[in-house]
């Protein structure tokens, strides 16, 4: 395993440059940083390209039995395995994270063409959200509540943010994930019959009035702003969680959370 202690290495220059957004476009590549996200990633099918490790921190997060198999099953796969001195992991490393283990992932997203949905699905879907730990929160109940996709229209934050990741605890790599536009998007469900309840503040249709058991996708938007006009639309419902305070709505992620579980359950218990 080749070490590297320098700051100037060409390979940890580039490393560094993927915590910057346009850099992960242009190269498709990703940082993930901490164990239990690069496992549930690997466990995903994304392709890892190179790990870096700070032995002194894994040795301290994980017993050596599994970072040992943990290791032979990264080099199994032919990924590329650095070991790297303190100030180097802690210049690749994204925020306050001392596991010891930085991965670099291709991205990768869903397509409609290889799309598969069950016959009665539930489906996210998350317009201009900004703010990264936001996405991720969706992202983690929607894999909680069973979701079956989420589709991220017309994103503001990237989807393979370091933050996103974090907040999503790799749940990011589970779900089929689909990034278009919202006129896309939108097509595509009235095309599969899919019925469309849109959060709003102003919809009509209280969240446990909606009937939840047939082909639904969950809309949402942006605090700030909301929806946008794409998805005022005759075929869509405008849903609403009743407010008894002074806020007249949640943050974008909580709201997400009580859809998609009074969603599943009324699914469970119809």
């Amino acid at each position: 395993m080749q070490r590297i202690t320098s700051l100037s290495n060409p390979r940890i220059k580039s490393v560094v440059k993927l915590q910057q957004g346009r850099d992960r476009r242009e190269t498709g590549l990703f940082l993930i940083n901490g164990y239990r996200e690069i496992r549930r990633a690997c466990d995903c099918g994304f392709e890892l390209c190179e790990v870096y490790l700070w032995p002194d921190a894994l040795e301290r997060f994980l017993e050596q039995p599994e970072r040992d198999a943990f290791v032979r099953q990264i080099e199994r796969k032919g990924t590329e395995l650095f070991e790297v001195a303190a100030p180097v992991f802690e210049k690749i490393a994204f925020g306050q994270r001392a596991e010891g283990i930085v991965a670099v992932a291709k991205s990768r997203f869903g397509n409609w063409n290889d799309l598969r949905l069950p016959d009665n699905p539930l489906i996210g879907v998350v317009e201009q959200v900004e703010k990264p730990g936001n996405l991720g929160a969706i992202l983690r109940s929607a894999d909680g509540a069973g979701l079956d996709a989420v589709f991220v229209a017309d994103p503001v934050c990237d989807v393979f943010n370091p933050n996103t990741i974090r907040a999503s605890l790799g749940t990011v790599f589970r779900l089929p994930l689909i990034v278009d536009s919202s006129e896309t998007i939108l097509r595509e469900l009235l095309r599969r019959k899919i019925h469309i309840a849109a959060a709003r503040c102003d919809g009509s249709v209280s969240y446990t009035d909606f009937d939840w058991t047939g082909p639904t996708a969950i809309v949402l938007g942006t605090e700030a702003d909301g929806l946008s006009p794409t998805w005022f639309h005759p075929e869509i419902q405008a849903v609403h969680l009743p407010m008894s305070g002074i806020a007249d709505s949640l943050n974008v992620s909580a709201a997400a959370a009580v859809f998609f579980y009074e969603a599943r359950r009324r699914r469970t218990n119809p």
